[in-house]
């Protein structure tokens, strides 16, 4: 009986802590001073049904994520591993919802809480992190409640940027009956007062967001079988002035394969990390891709760690890999 018991705890330590070869695509010399070409890359954890959402929390030393269709907000650091951290994430009823009744994107504000998008109370919600106590940041734009706000980033100055598609309604993009905003949109939250303004309007399917550390661009990532673009915005005190333009069109970049990015982080030197197919997209300011980083796996977020590892929600499990 002890012997297989010690077979049991070994088993599950193994399954939580292989690590596979990644395949580094390095398709220009900036891609070499990233990551090494033979990085290995860790499965943290698995048997969760869709991760999203990272968020490295520096003042903890750990990382938050979500799965929307579990309906909760894990936690993962070296101590103690990958555990539940909040469930219900968002969705609190106890009839069913949706699909995805829990939250998506996170972020850590300046402030330390964690600010989420929470795809089942249709709104932005901060959570204390010192009690998981839950406010509304914003649930309306003109009187009308979101879709189901995906992903979020900040400002420098002081900005949350959000994406609405209607994933986490009941019906999706079908959803006619509970739609109360047409438009899949992007919107600016001023965080001194909560006001909130749609910034863009004319995108078929915004996903991932992110703005670049200095506040001069946004980018916007759509999860649009026709226009499988990234797109870039240019931003004057978070402001967005002008047009958007494309920055990537995964179709042309990959004719033979049918990425669409999904989560997308950008770094201090201006490179963009597109989650995309079965693994992550790293594109140049210039918008030319310098390299990918393959786990075999679909993927579809990452986020950066404090401790060097850029970490990688896929699927059904947790995966990280050491970046230079």
């Amino acid at each position: 009986m002890r012997r297989l018991t010690l077979i049991s705890i070994l088993s599950l330590f193994m399954s939580y802590n292989f690590a596979q070869t990644a395949t580094i695509e390095v398709l220009k010399p900036e891609m070499q001073k990233i990551i090494d070409a033979k990085a290995i890359i860790e499965n943290l954890g698995e048997g969760l049904q869709w991760a999203e959402g990272p968020v490295w929390n520096k003042r903890g030393n750990y990382l938050l994520f979500s799965d929307p269709r579990l309906n909760t907000i894990y936690r993962w650091d070296k101590e103690g591993g990958l555990r539940p951290f909040i469930k219900p994430s968002g969705y609190e009823g106890t009839d069913w919802y949706s699909d995805e009744p829990g939250t998506n994107g996170l972020l850590i504000n300046k402030e330390g809480d964690l600010i989420a998008c929470d795809h089942g109370n249709r709104r932005i919600t901060k959570i204390d992190l010192s009690t998981n106590a839950k406010s509304a940041v914003v649930d309306k734009w003109e009187g009308k409640r979101f879709n189901s706000p995906n992903d979020i980033c900040e400002h420098p100055l002081g900005y949350y940027f959000f994406t609405d598609p209607p994933y986490g309604l009941p019906g999706r993009l079908n959803d006619t009956s509970n739609r109360e905003i047409v438009q899949n949109g992007v919107y600016r939250v001023n965080k001194k007062d909560n006001s909130v303004e749609q910034v863009i309007s004319d995108l078929a399917r915004p996903n991932g967001i992110a703005v670049t550390p200095d506040g001069s661009k946004l980018y916007v990532a759509l999860s649009d079988d026709s226009k499988p673009y990234l797109m870039v915005y240019t931003l004057e005190k978070a402001n967005i002035k002008g047009k958007g333009k494309v920055f990537i069109d995964f179709e042309k970049a990959f004719p033979t394969e049918k990425l669409r990015a999904d989560g997308i982080k950008v770094d201090k030197k201006g490179n963009v990390y597109a989650a995309a197919g079965d693994g992550v997209v790293v594109i140049g300011p210039d918008g030319k891709v310098i390299g990918r980083i393959r786990s075999g796996i679909r993927t579809a977020n990452c986020a950066f760690g404090a401790d060097g590892y850029l970490y990688m929600t896929a699927s059904d499990r947790l995966l990280r890999v050491k970046l230079k």
